[in-house]
């Protein structure tokens, strides 16, 4: 096992395993999953799981910043615009300025737009993002 940490525009992280939190039945399962993993990495669909609203249930009340990085995905975008908004509001929230960019191109294959991809992707690396493309 590698024991060199992986480092990202000067984040260190010690685990290559990066956990996501869909498909579980609530916040606890997640939180009992991903304390079980080891993972420092969480990534979230900013789409699919309220990180932003905190007058409702909220991810984030379940998991420890200082202890993991929340990596705010793009997953279920399948236009420029929206990819570039959810992952500005992710920013806006104080979850992060690392995004997971994916575009979706095919919606029954899922299989990427990648020249959506990239544009996104120049446009949310101009406002600072660190962007991690998903293709």
């Amino acid at each position: 096992m590698n024991q060199d940490p992986l480092i990202i525009a000067g984040r260190t992280f010690h685990s290559r395993l990066w956990v996501g939190t869909g498909k579980y039945q609530n916040f606890e399962e997640t939180r009992k999953a991903i304390e079980a993993s080891g993972a420092d990495v969480v990534t979230v669909a900013v789409r699919r799981v309220n990180i932003t609203d905190n007058k409702s249930e909220n991810l984030l009340d379940y998991l420890d910043p200082k202890k993991y990085t929340i990596l705010p995905n793009t997953a279920g975008c399948y236009t420029v615009e929206d990819a570039v908004r959810y992952s500005r509001l992710a920013r806006a929230a104080g979850v992060s300025d690392l995004v997971k960019l994916e575009v979706i191109g095919d919606e029954r294959t899922l299989f990427p737009d990648t020249a959506g991809l990239i544009e996104a992707a120049k446009i949310l690396i101009a406002e600072g993002f660190v962007v991690l493309p998903y293709t």
